[in-house]
């Protein structure tokens, strides 16, 4: 069947075009003979030779007289009068393009709303009872009706020139992409972020017998990814033999996924990138495995080809990524490329201080306010879409997603200019506020100079002084340990001799000892001969101790070096506390952060409930833990009330609590109000950069609507004359942009405007021009309340205000 609607697929995308454009067309013609077909509107009306045919039935078995021409295919009769058939061939059920139409509109904007349920409301409108045939008549309407509007898309696309693979990748974000000359040079020049969503599961071998493939604008093919299976054993985040991970231990993604789920299910998710507004890029499926490293390899690979030069990716491993990448077959590629990985900002508050002041968005220049969580926002997204692609055949896995991603393009398409707008003025606010705070901190302490940037190299030059217990301290612990289990052997041999706790005195002839003595004999033999085995070996094992460490004589509790090592044990058993109250901390961040999306299922909300609240159990036992050492520490460190470890939202605040060599509390980046202050003072030089990167993407925005304008204006206008309904087809494309675009108009109008703008304005174009504030005034002001009740946006305001 598919073979026969693709032979058509030319006569029917001319036939739509013809309909849709010029509705008037007339059909008749003496070879024509006639057919009946049942039709299906949404409310009993249809559209016929420019006039309105009222029907009026109570079921769906209306029947209408199409005219067939000569040698002319069924459905393209049926499409001459808004028709669409259910099958290729001899179609007896027909469904209006309205129809059709409308469950496309309602599909893209809710993804959740299935076919079945769009069939159900029309049986319902028209008092029928609902069988599944409806179902599936619908659907190969509908996917037929899908396959027509991609091909007058790439019609549409060949017109304007638009058919490299690439394009979508390389103009879907004007700001980003469309670079202008003599403008000011980024670094980063692009800002992305790439993460994994194991939310868009597909069952293993659901709807096998459908063999057709979706042709999506967005997925990375799978052959593209596999090249990538053997680049790296390990996935992102796992242990290495040379690394130190564990900071993305803490962030369960990047765990193995189950073996349960794995078997059940073919794709077990999705892995995405897009930009900073966000445009999605690639996706790729995550088949039978978790966020294994060949998602993210292919991933870099394919905007490393398309993008080309300093490009900066987020992730929220991106400290491991980036070893990940070094030792993979794209290291050259990545290394001259100047490609810069980096961890997420509110994922990264989940790493530790190190990895943070390395690697976090904040401490790094050329990033702005940009916290690079725009992967998150899509999924609170996408997720709607799950529960409708898991038991789909694939064909449908793709088509659903690729139809809900389009749509949210669009929309992003038509926030940009909200998006540089709301950005400027934070960042303009933010410069104003925090510029007071701290010129008004600075006078507090007169006799100190806030070095912020010079703090943060000595923290970091600290912390990796740190990083890991030098060979012979761990050696010594190991031997002191040692040295104490021998201590508590040696007590034991001597309880299990009781002849040496007798005093010459005891021996009466009255005591029986001797009676005694002679009846235990074989069991205290028994008994001492195993603990002085067990002896023996702890000997052999301090022995060993000491030629490692080349002792001369075996230390003592007198021995100085015995106490410093012990104190030097003492200190390590509580960093380790610090370290699992941290890794509690950070489970039930995620936790909460998870149990906040209306998206999540019932029985997945009850479990997150009982996690967090058996969570907040395990962290009041670690709490205790770690106090009870804190006070036997030199120095003392400070106890902790459960309170204000859950207000510890920047985890690296806890790595200050580890260590006490160095005389770190002496130290002014120790002081928690400095610390405060410094997050501050980096916040308005990232503010600063965030205003020079916003002014460059103003006038990449400014410069491609006017650009797109003249571009499709002058196709249309050409098409006129050679393909009337082409060039209508392009013209209702231009109209479309440009509504679109006098939204942008207006929005950037208002950028010029703002106090603090120091970006170019155009010379066609003055700052106080009020030429285009009635253009669509009432939309824009329409669509930034509908952003407001938006998941997404829900979303975002809760991460923002999780990373202040």
């Amino acid at each position: 069947m598919h073979a026969s609607w693709h032979l058509q697929l030319p006569a029917l995308t001319n036939a739509y075009l013809t309909w849709k454009h010029n509705s008037s067309l007339n059909v008749a013609q003496t070879s024509a003979h006639k057919f009946q077909v049942t039709a299906v509107h949404v409310f009993g009306t249809f559209f016929l030779n420019e006039r309105f045919c009222y029907l009026h039935f109570l079921e769906l078995d209306y029947f209408h007289d199409i005219t067939q021409q000569h040698e002319e295919v069924a459905n393209v009769s049926l499409l001459h009068v808004s028709l669409l058939g259910c099958s290729p061939t001899a179609p007896t059920v027909a469904i209006s393009l309205q129809c059709l139409e409308l469950y496309h509109q309602l599909r893209q904007r809710q993804s959740s709303f299935s076919i079945q349920a769009f069939t159900k409301v029309l049986c319902a409108i028209h008092n029928v009872n609902y069988v599944q045939t409806f179902r599936d008549q619908f659907s190969i309407a509908f996917d037929i009706y899908l396959t027509i509007l991609h091909s007058v898309r790439s019609q549409v696309d060949m017109a304007l020139s638009r058919t490299d693979p690439d394009w979508r990748l390389q103009h879907g974000c004007p700001p980003c992409t469309f670079e202008q000359p003599n403008e000011c040079l980024l670094y980063p020049a692009s800002l992305k972020a790439m993460d994994g969503n194991n939310s868009a599961k597909h069952m293993a071998n659901a709807g096998s017998a459908d063999l057709h493939i979706f042709p999506s604008r967005y997925m990375i093919p799978p052959d593209q990814v596999d090249m990538f299976k053997d680049d790296v054993r390990l996935r992102p985040g796992e242990r290495g033999a040379d690394q130190l991970t564990f900071c993305t231990d803490n962030w369960k993604a990047t765990n193995s996924t189950e073996e349960n789920t794995v078997r059940v299910f073919e794709q077990t998710g999705i892995f995405l990138s897009a930009c900073r507004h966000g445009i999605i890029q690639t996706v790729t499926e995550m088949r039978r495995s978790g966020e294994l490293a060949k998602y993210s390899l292919a991933t870099i690979n394919k905007l490393l080809d398309v993008f080309g030069d300093n490009q900066a990716i987020g992730s929220d491993i991106g400290c491991s990524l980036s070893k990940t990448v070094a030792a993979s077959s794209i290291r050259d590629k990545a290394f001259n490329r100047k490609l810069l990985l980096l961890v997420n900002a509110f994922h990264g508050h989940a790493h530790n201080c190190k990895c943070q002041l390395q690697y976090h968005p904040m401490y790094l220049r050329g990033f702005g306010l940009e916290d690079l969580e725009t992967c998150e926002r899509i999924f609170a997204s996408s997720n709607a879409a799950a529960c409708l692609i898991r038991h789909a055949s694939h064909f449908y896995y793709s088509q659903f997603l690729d139809l809900h991603f389009d749509q949210w393009d669009m929309d992003k398409y038509l926030e940009l200019s909200h998006f540089i707008f709301n950005n400027y003025k934070q960042a303009v606010t933010l410069i104003d506020d925090f510029t007071k705070e701290l010129n008004a901190y600075r006078l507090s302490f007169p006799d100190q100079a806030m070095d912020f940037e010079t703090w943060v190299t000595e923290e970091l030059a600290y912390l990796e002084s740190v990083a890991s217990e030098p060979a012979r301290d761990a050696l010594a612990v190991d031997y002191v340990e040692a040295l104490e289990k021998l201590n508590t052997q040696q007590f034991d041999l001597f309880g299990t001799d009781k002849f040496l706790m007798y005093l010459p005195s005891s021996f009466t002839p009255d005591s029986g000892l001797s009676v005694a003595a002679s009846q235990s004999t074989k069991q205290a033999q028994v008994a001492r001969h195993a603990v002085e085995h067990c002896l023996q070996i702890q000997i052999n094992i301090v022995e060993d101790f000491k030629t490692r460490l080349d002792i001369a004589e075996r230390w003592t509790p007198g021995n100085s070096d015995y106490w410093e090592t012990l104190e030097y044990s003492r200190r390590w058993k509580f960093i380790h506390a610090v370290e699992d109250l941290e890794g509690l901390v950070v489970q039930r961040l995620f936790e909460l952060s998870k149990a906040n999306l209306s998206s999540t299922g019932y029985k997945l909300r009850r479990q997150i409930s009982r996690a967090i609240i058996k969570r907040s159990g395990a962290i009041r036992t670690a709490l205790d833990k770690y106090n009870k050492l804190a006070v036997v520490q030199n120095p003392r460190r400070p106890t902790l009330r459960y309170s204000e470890i859950l207000s510890y939202v920047a985890l690296g605040e806890f790595d200050i609590l580890k260590h006490s060599r160095h005389d770190i509390l002496t130290k002014p980046w120790s002081n928690t109000t400095h610390r405060q202050m410094g997050v501050k003072y980096f916040k308005i030089l990232r503010a600063r950069e965030e205003i020079t990167r916003l002014n460059v993407e103003t006038c990449c925005l400014h410069a491609w609507i006017d650009a797109e304008d003249s571009d499709i204006k002058h196709v249309a206008t050409e098409l006129e004359l050679t393909n009337p309904p082409l060039a209508s087809e392009i013209w209702r494309l231009y109209h479309q942009q440009r509504r679109v675009n006098d939204v942008h108009c207006v929005r950037i109008n208002r950028i010029y405007s703002l106090e603090g703008f120091t970006g170019c304005v155009p010379s066609d174009v003055t700052a106080t021009d009020d030429s285009l504030d009635s253009v669509d005034e009432v939309s824009v002001e329409m669509i930034e309340d509908e952003l407001e009740g938006d998941e997404a946006a829900r979303f975002d305001l809760c991460i923002q205000q999780m990373s202040l």
